[in-house]
C-alpha cells in the first residue's frame, strides 16, 4: 500500500532526467548532445600553432585505438591559452574547433565530426513558448544577423548547403527589394550575412532533420522551478518513500518544473534530476520609466519587433489623412535602434532620435565592409542630421514625460544637456534601450529579475556586465545549493551563436558525468 503519509505530486507529473527550458539555439545544440550525438576530433590542423600541438597529441594516429569523444578528452588543457571574443574556455575552444581561424577571415572546414550513439541518449525535454528557434521565431524576418550566415549553424546541418536546399531566403516572410539586400553579400568572401527569417526557419528544420521532434515540447509557459526538499517514489507497491529501482522513479528527482500548455490552456508537471535554463536575455525590455510610457501602447513599442508595424501605421494614417507625417521618436544607441532608425527612413517617416552620449564609439567588431548599413546610422547620429533629411540627433538628451502622446497634440517633454526643457510633436515612440531576462520562474531561487545568480549577488542578471555565475566547465549555476541546475547561452554571457557550443559541450559533460 502507497504511504499516505507522502507528499504527493500531481497526477500528471512525468519524470524526465533532464528538463531544458529554453528552445532557442542553446536549448537545441544542448538536446542534440543528449539526444547521443557526441563530437570527435578528425584533424589537428588549426592556424594557431600552441591549439595545433596540443590538438595532436590527442588526435589517434593511424592503426592506434577508436578515437576519444571530445566530451571524454582533457578539455582545461585544450582550452589553455586561448583569447577571443568570447568570456568562457570552452566557448573560445568549440568555436576554435568548428571555425578555425574565424577571426581572421578565414573560411576553413571543422576539425570536428559528430557521430549518433543512440545508447548514450538522455531521456530529456526540451520546453519554449515558441517554435523551435526561440526568440529568432519573433523577430522580423527581413533583418540581418550580426553574424555571417555560417555562425549561425549547429552541427551536422550546414547552414549554406541547408539554404541552397530549401530555396535560399524564404521569401514569403521578407520583402526583396527592402534596405538590407545590399548587406547580405558585400564583403567579397563566399558568404555574408543571413536574414533573420532564414535563421528562424533553419533552427526549426534542424529539429525536424536531426530527429529531436520528441523531445521538443513547444507552445509551453513555464511558471515555476522549484527544488525538491525530498520527492517520494510513486508506486503503489512501494510502501517507503526511497527509490524503488526503476530509473524514472520520482525518489531519483531533485527538481520540480511546473506550467502549461498555450494552445490548449493543460497544466504540466516534470520532476527532473536536472534542470538546464536557456531562455536567453530578451524576455523584457527596459523601460524609461517615466509618464506615459505604459498607458500608450499603441504608440508607445519597446522592442524592434514592433517598430515595423508602428511605422508602417504612421506612414499609412498620414497617407490616407493626406497630412504631412510627424516624426517617430527612436531612443536608444544600440543595433536595435540603428534597424529602428533604418525602418523608418525606409517608410520615409522622419526620425527623432535621443540618445545618452554625444561621442559615439565606433564598434570595431563591426567592419564597414561588412556592416555598412550600420555605419550609416553612426554618420547620422555624429552629423546630428545636418546632412541627413528625415533625421535630427539629440544627444545627450533625457526623456521627461511621453503623457502627452495620448493628447492630440501627441507632444513628448525633453530635457536638453543645459537642463532646458522642449517639447517635441511626434507621431510615435520606440523605446530600445536593451533587455533582460524573466527569471519569475525561479522565484524559489531568486528574484524575478535573477538578482542573487550573478557574481554581484545585489544587482540583476545582465547577459554583458553581470550574467549568472556557473562553473566554467560544468555551467552548474554557483549561487544555487540545490544540485542538478545549468544555465548557458546568454544567461550566462555567450551572447553569439557561435559561442553556444562551448555551452552546450560545458552542461552535457557535467550532466554525463554525474551519473544519471
Amino acid at each position: 500500500m502507497r504511504d499516505t503519509t507522502k507528499p504527493l505530486l500531481p497526477d500528471s507529473a512525468v519524470y524526465k532526467d533532464v528538463v531544458i527550458v529554453g528552445n532557442g539555439p542553446s536549448g537545441i545544440a544542448v538536446s542534440h548532445m543528449l539526444a547521443g550525438n557526441r563530437p570527435y576530433l578528425r584533424s589537428a590542423q588549426h592556424p594557431d600553432e600552441m591549439l595545433a600541438a596540443r590538438l595532436s597529441g590527442v588526435l589517434p594516429q593511424q592503426g592506434q585505438a577508436a578515437p576519444v569523444p571530445l566530451l571524454k578528452q582533457d578539455l582545461r588543457f585544450l582550452s589553455q591559452g586561448l583569447e577571443g571574443r568570447a568570456s568562457h574556455p570552452l566557448s573560445l575552444l568549440m568555436d576554435a574547433l568548428v571555425h578555425p581561424g574565424a577571426d581572421q577571415g578565414m573560411e576553413l572546414p571543422s576539425l570536428l565530426q559528430w557521430r549518433h550513439h543512440p545508447e548514450q541518449r538522455v531521456d530529456h525535454v526540451v520546453l519554449g513558448t515558441t517554435p523551435p528557434g526561440g526568440a529568432w521565431q519573433t523577430m522580423i524576418g527581413n533583418v540581418l544577423t550580426i553574424s555571417l550566415a555560417s555562425w549561425m549553424e549547429l552541427p551536422g546541418l550546414d547552414f549554406r548547403s541547408w539554404e541552397k536546399t530549401v530555396g535560399g531566403l524564404h521569401t514569403e516572410h521578407v520583402n526583396n527589394h527592402d534596405r538590407y539586400n545590399s548587406c547580405l553579400n558585400n564583403n567579397g568572401n563566399k558568404e555574408g550575412r543571413a536574414r533573420a527569417a532564414s535563421v528562424a526557419q533553419y533552427y526549426s528544420d534542424y529539429v525536424r532533420l536531426r530527429g529531436l521532434q520528441k523531445y521538443f515540447h513547444c507552445g509551453t509557459k513555464v511558471l515555476n522551478i522549484e527544488p525538491l526538499e525530498k520527492a517520494s517514489c510513486q508506486c503503489t507497491e512501494n510502501a517507503s518513500n526511497d527509490w524503488c529501482g526503476r530509473r524514472q522513479c520520482f525518489a531519483r528527482a531533485l527538481w520540480l518544473v511546473e506550467g502549461f500548455d498555450q494552445v490548449n490552456r493543460e497544466p504540466f508537471c516534470y520532476v527532473s534530476q536536472k534542470v538546464v535554463i536557456a531562455t536567453g536575455c530578451t524576455s523584457k525590455p527596459n523601460r524609461l520609466n517615466v509618464p506615459g510610457e505604459l498607458t500608450n501602447n499603441n504608440r508607445v513599442v519597446h522592442d524592434f519587433g514592433s517598430v515595423e508595424e508602428l511605422v508602417t501605421r504612421i506612414r499609412e494614417e498620414a497617407d490616407r489623412d493626406q497630412t504631412g507625417v510627424d516624426p517617430i521618436l527612436i531612443v536608444g544607441a544600440g543595433l536595435s535602434a540603428a534597424d529602428a532608425v533604418l525602418t523608418a527612413r525606409f517608410h520615409s517617416v522622419p526620425v527623432l532620435h535621443v540618445f545618452r552620449n554625444r561621442t559615439i564609439p565606433t564598434d570595431r567588431q563591426l567592419p564597414e565592409i561588412m556592416y555598412p548599413e550600420y555605419h550609416k546610422v553612426h554618420q547620422m547620429m555624429e552629423d546630428g542630421g545636418k546632412c541627413y533629411p528625415l533625421y535630427k540627433a539629440l544627444p545627450e538628451h533625457r526623456i521627461l514625460s511621453l503623457a502627452g502622446i495620448s493628447s492630440p497634440d501627441r507632444k513628448i517633454l525633453l530635457e536638453g544637456p543645459d537642463g532646458r526643457l522642449s517639447a517635441h510633436k511626434v507621431s510615435g515612440v520606440a523605446v530600445l534601450i536593451g533587455a533582460r531576462p524573466n527569471l519569475s520562474f525561479l522565484k524559489s531561487v531568486c528574484q524575478s529579475d535573477g538578482t542573487g545568480l550573478g557574481a554581484n549577488t545585489n544587482s540583476p542578471i545582465d547577459c554583458r556586465s553581470n550574467p549568472i555565475l556557473i562553473d566554467l566547465w560544468s555551467h552548474k549555476v554557483m549561487r544555487v545549493q540545490q544540485p542538478g541546475l545549468y544555465a548557458l547561452g546568454p544567461l550566462t554571457g555567450d551572447n553569439f551563436v557561435r559561442f553556444i557550443l562551448g555551452g552546450a559541450v560545458a552542461v552535457a559533460s557535467g550532466v554525463l558525468n554525474e551519473r544519471l
